[in-house]
């Protein structure tokens, strides 16, 4: 029996970009790009999460098994229960569908992390960098981690704060996060419980209410790769990436 599932979340009225999932990238749709990063993780069985009939007759068309989830799911951690409820699943990864470059490796880190760590509730990826480009952007989400990378805190802002600039602090990556989660299923079942949490309305950061509930995070590293898609400016820098492949 197949223990785990990686469900790949996709919506089609994003506020910034509408129709994302169906948007081409070298001529195939960008949630079939993270599909077949999915199945080559070969991790567990793969199934797309949506709510709009035009995804889910793309994702059958290019050979992928799609579900239909309500317009009421709140966010992609709803949908991915949703479509989680009636599989026989003691671990569910969550893929974002507009990480086309998502690397197989990471997957698979998430997932054996999950599967290894018995304190793990919800295992993460994070990047180290020290791009202070990328640091000081709100929409680059830091973590901050410890020595066994359990996850302290997530934030929009420049966590930790460096209080003197000497040669050892200059070298100390921040870490950002990837927005790629395993979860075990009793984790999965009581943070979709739970209400919004009082960090998470203030940083718009879910996994800030798995924190605030007791609920431990635990990261792999991975290095940086293509850009995950938010905007159709992104979609161009991601054609960019991909033409050098």
């Amino acid at each position: 029996m197949n223990d785990t599932f990686i469900i790949i979340p996709a919506r089609y009225g994003s506020t910034r970009f509408p129709g994302k999932p169906l948007a081409l990238l070298q001529n195939k749709p960008i949630i079939q790009w993270v599909y077949e990063a999915c199945k080559k993780a070969n991790c567990g069985e793969v199934i797309i999460a949506t709510d709009d009939d035009r995804i889910l007759s793309a994702a059958e068309a290019f050979g992928a098994k799609a579900v239909m989830t309500p317009d009421t799911c709140q966010s992609g951690t709803d949908r991915i229960y949703y479509a989680a409820k009636n599989l026989k699943a003691d671990y569910i990864i969550n893929v974002q569908g507009d990480e086309p470059f998502v690397l197989t490796e990471t997957i698979k880190g998430v997932a054996d992390l999950l599967k290894n760590d018995t304190q793990t509730d919800i295992s993460t990826a994070c990047i180290p960098t020290t791009d202070f480009k990328i640091i000081d952007n709100p929409n680059h989400v830091k973590a901050v981690l410890t020595k066994d990378m359990r996850a302290l805190y997530f934030s929009r802002s420049i966590v930790p704060y460096k209080r003197e600039t000497t040669p050892q602090t200059q070298k100390a990556p921040y870490y950002l996060h990837c927005g790629i989660y395993g979860y075990k299923r009793a984790a999965l079942e009581k943070f979709v419980s739970l209400p919004q949490s009082p960090l998470e309305i203030l940083e718009k950061l879910e996994q800030l209410r798995a924190l605030e509930a007791g609920m431990v995070i635990k990261s792999v590293l991975t290095k940086k790769t293509g850009p995950a898609i938010d905007t159709p400016q992104d979609l161009q820098r991601a054609k960019e990436f991909a033409a050098k492949l």
